[in-house]
């Protein structure tokens, strides 16, 4: 008789094995009922992540038609979405040359540090910045052939309301990686100008832009955490730490370390910093947010003020002659002025002429990349150490006169190579400052092409435009910038998108 065969099998488990598995399920249950009093270990939440130290930098965004354009911070908050505000910066001073009064021209495709802030992590998606009192500077060509140079101010900005506009192109994503946030004026849209001199109207409405700045571990450029051309003065050493605090030209006192890679320029090393020395500086922001000076250059190591700006026009006087003032350092203006800076300076034959450190390539040019008291001409931008003046007084005489980077807005008419430079011909606005300047000079002394500048890029050059470069281009560009016997010519550091014209 044939057996069976079953469609399917099972196993017995050993009576020792089932008493096993029951008393193990049973532990498991009376463990989590025993736990019932609180919050089983898987679910408990973790600590909320601690607030990142964030560098916030000001910068500004123009076209060449102002010369100076200054307003005074009052505060910077940011808003998360669920309306919870944290404050970034506060100022109560308000005045003219008060902290927080800064220029933003100067600042035309480059950043400067302000503040650095504690921001709780999370995503913000709105931002308010209150200002104080404003104003701006431009000059004209008069209908007369003559020279218009006027300011127009604001005793609070936003017609009164001390309000401005902060526009995030995304909401800002505050998290453990390093990073920095850059306030950036858009100088267009911050004011409105019809006419000129008295009977000109005006408004002047300040307009930002808000964006984050990722930091690279080799920065490069402001848009990867390097600041360069900071001008400041040494307020405080710490040398067991090779490390300074130093205040800008606004006002800002920024806390500076150096380390073996630091190259100085104008002095020999660390050890030859004090407090008082004045300081032009490149600046690479680090992880933790703190300030590594790349480069430290001293140009006048015992002037105890500097006046940065354009040359403005030469005077009646041989050596005499004005300055747009857009920084001054180591001079005191407000509440009670003590070494006045002014723009009103003269050189003699004891005074020193040079270059700016920033770049340092002058050699390999294919041009000479001179600079002199024969060869300055309005509309370039110097640097002007001196012993400074009390309150009222005459002309301060300069020790030095050192050759500073400027940005200019300009169109493409030309594109060339010449060994390792490719060359730009750009033409300038017909209200840029360079052919302005021009009518208040001597014929004979006026350049025979001020409304163009030829300017040379290198492999160091940053290239930070949005789209290649052709004829037509709009671009700023920024280096220094040369008198070539009546030819502009510019060694290029920078080159970004430019503003409409």
């Amino acid at each position: 008789m044939l057996s069976t065969v079953p469609l399917f099998r099972s196993r017995s488990i050993p009576f020792p094995a089932q008493f096993s598995a029951l008393l193990a399920l049973l532990l498991g249950a009376s463990i989590a009922s025993g736990c019932s009093s609180g919050m089983p270990m898987s679910m408990v939440p973790p600590p909320p992540p601690g607030p990142t130290t964030v560098p916030l930098l000001l910068s500004s965004t123009a076209n060449d038609k102002l010369v100076q354009f200054q307003l005074s911070i009052v505060s910077i908050t940011l808003t998360d979405k669920s309306g919870h505000s944290v404050p970034l910066y506060s100022n109560a001073n308000l005045g003219p040359g008060a902290v927080g009064a800064t220029e933003f021209m100067h600042l035309n495709g480059v950043s400067e540090p302000l503040v650095t802030a504690s921001i709780p992590q999370g995503t913000y998606s709105m931002a308010s910045v209150i200002v104080g009192f404003c104003d701006f500077t431009n000059a004209f060509d008069d209908s007369m052939g003559g020279l218009t140079i006027s300011t127009y101010a604001e005793g609070l900005c936003g017609q009164g309301t001390g309000n401005t506009t902060v526009n995030l192109p995304s909401p800002i994503a505050i998290s453990s990686s390093p990073m920095a946030l850059s306030l950036n004026l858009q100088v267009p849209q911050s004011y409105t100008l019809n006419g000129m001199g008295a009977s000109a109207t005006y408004t002047i409405s300040p307009v930002f832009t808000l964006s984050p700045v990722p930091i690279s571990s080799r920065p490069a450029n402001n848009q990867n955490g390097k600041v360069t051309g900071i001008n400041a003065q040494i307020t405080s050493i710490n040398t067991s730490g090779n490390g300074f605090i130093v205040k800008t030209g606004d006002g800002f006192s920024l806390n500076v370390k150096s380390d073996n890679n630091t190259v100085y320029q104008g002095v020999a090393g660390f050890s030859t910093l004090a407090a008082g020395t004045l300081v032009n500086m490149d600046l690479a922001i680090q992880p933790d947010a703190s300030l590594l000076a790349t480069r430290i250059e001293v140009d006048d190591l015992a002037a105890p003020s500097t006046t940065i700006g354009p040359l403005q026009s030469p005077t009646s006087n041989p050596g005499q002659f004005v300055t747009f003032l857009l920084e001054g350092v180591g001079c005191t203006t407000y509440p009670s002025p003590s070494l006045r800076c002014d723009g009103l300076l003269a050189y003699d034959t004891k005074t020193i002429f040079s270059v700016s450190g920033q770049l340092g390539n002058l050699q390999s040019l294919p041009f000479a990349a001179s600079f002199s008291g024969a060869s300055f001409f309005p509309g370039q931008n110097i640097s002007v150490f001196s012993a400074g003046l009390p309150a009222s007084g005459s002309f301060a005489t300069a020790s030095t006169i050192t050759l500073a980077p400027q940005s200019l807005n300009g169109t493409v008419t030309a594109v060339s190579t010449i060994g390792a430079f490719n060359v730009y011909t750009v033409a300038l606005a017909g209200y840029d400052l360079i052919p302005i300047l021009q009518v208040s000079l001597a014929p004979a002394n006026r350049l025979p092409s001020p409304g163009t500048v030829v300017v040379y890029a290198d492999a160091n050059t940053q290239l930070l435009n949005s789209t290649s470069i052709g004829i037509g281009s709009v671009l700023r560009f920024r280096g220094l910038l040369f008198n070539d016997n009546g030819s502009l010519r510019m060694d290029c550091a920078q080159i970004n998108d430019g503003v409409p014209e």
